[in-house]
């Protein structure tokens, strides 16, 4: 039942284009059938520093558009790969402000499936195989450079996995080529996850070995889709700021996968203001790459799927943005967290605690190679722990394109 917010006495004019903004808000949180003016009040300073690029005060709907429509992003510092940081957001990405707008207004949570809450497993593959020749010579340079700074613990972990080259050699397998292992292992607790598959490198950070990735890439697809896996597109460095190099990449990929409905910038390399939007055009349904790098929670200040707003056309994208609320780099890598895994599991399991309280459905993403037993140093079997307390938390486990057509049907888009 929606609670009715008394308005501001007296008839104020509302501009069209406070009037299409506020709209967008109420229907993003569930709240279609409530009226900026009338069920909720209007107050023109409010949307006016919006439109300043101001955060306003006392006017949580007027504020739910500057967060949903990342307005602060707007001309903002940027880290060296082009990425708004959690460190230089005004909000707080674990109290999602949207989600406190749903609750003041008295709107139910949606459901996914008959769950309150859902998570989408998803995986980057940024290095199909690790022990490439650049592969052993990259590690054997970081395990020199460990060594003579007196780092001991990351200079033993790269000795051990040097250690093991000869005998995946010999067995012709490598340590960051389980998919199909961990296919079965999520199937076996219950989940599908998505896996986002490169087809693109012209940048040094896509990846120090291009020829090996064009060469696994057909029999990479063929795996994750012979698991029931679902496929989507890696876009590379470069295609964030190139949309034709993201259009020929989604077009090699489906050569291979069919009809691709979903992506994620590498790097996390997307800007809401330049290209979100035009991911339709290009021909996907949903993306899943709005999350902080730097920091758990929710970048766009809601825990749900929502349709981006498109500043260009003053109107929603005709896409669904599936939030990314965990990274394994962004608890795990030094630049950012640092953490162990038994030092990271409290911190995911209390976000898992909150969608289960308040309701939330978002993407966690866990990179491939977390997941060699010998070298993942617990981030493996974290993973699947979380997936069970998803489950044991009353949650559903989806892949990103499922979670994305539940909410496309939510809002009225076609799925395909």
């Amino acid at each position: 039942m929606v609670r009715r917010v008394v308005a501001v006495p007296g008839a104020v004019p509302i501009s069209e284009r406070d009037e299409r903004r506020a709209r967008w808000v109420l229907d993003m949180v569930g709240a279609p059938g409530l009226r900026l003016g009338e069920d909720v009040p209007y107050r023109p300073e409010a949307w006016g520093a919006v439109e300043r690029g101001e955060l306003p005060e006392d006017d949580e709907l007027a504020a739910g558009f500057f967060h949903l429509a990342r307005v602060e992003e707007r001309g903002a510092e940027r880290d060296p790969h082009g990425r708004f940081l959690a460190a230089s957001s005004c909000l707080d990405p674990l109290d999602p402000p949207l989600e406190r707008l749903r609750r003041e207004l008295g709107v139910e949570q949606p459901r996914y499936r008959g769950a309150r809450f859902a998570v989408a497993f998803t995986h980057d593959v940024d290095v199909p195989w690790r022990w490439t020749r650049i592969g052993v010579l990259g590690a054997a340079a970081r395990l020199k450079g460990h060594a003579l700074a007196g780092r001991a613990g990351p200079a033993l972990h790269e000795a051990r996995g040097l250690a093991r080259v000869p005998l995946h050699k010999v067995r012709r397998t490598d340590p960051n080529w389980r998919f199909a292992e961990i296919a079965a292992e999520e199937s076996e607790h219950g989940a599908r996850s998505t896996f986002f598959v490169m087809a693109g490198h012209t940048h040094r950070a896509d990846g120090a070995a291009p020829e090996a990735y064009d060469r696994l890439r057909p029999r990479l697809v063929e795996t994750l889709l012979g698991t029931g896996a679902e496929v989507g597109l890696h876009g590379s460095y470069r295609a964030a700021e190139e949309l034709e190099r993201l259009a020929r990449e989604r077009a090699l990929l489906a050569q291979l996968d069919g009809p691709l409905i979903g992506q994620r910038y590498h790097y996390l390399r997307v800007d809401p203001h330049r290209n979100l939007a035009p991911l339709a055009g290009i021909g996907f349904r949903y993306d899943t790459s709005l999350g902080f790098p730097d920091a758990l929670g929710f970048r766009a200040g809601i825990a749900h799927p929502f349709r981006p707003w498109d500043f260009e056309r003053e109107r929603p994208a005709d896409l669904v943005e599936v939030p990314l609320a965990v990274m394994d780099a962004t608890l795990a890598e030094e630049r950012y967290g640092g953490l162990s895994a038994a030092e990271a599991k409290p911190r995911v399991l209390a976000l898992l605690d909150r969608a289960a309280e308040h309701g939330g459905a978002f993407s966690i993403l866990w990179h491939p190679e977390r997941f060699d037993g010998p070298s993942a140093r617990g981030w493996d079997r974290l993973y699947f722990e979380l997936i069970e307390a998803v489950r044991e938390r009353g949650g559903i486990c989806l892949a990103a394109g499922e979670l994305a057509g539940l909410a496309a049907d939510r809002f009225g888009l076609p799925r395909d």
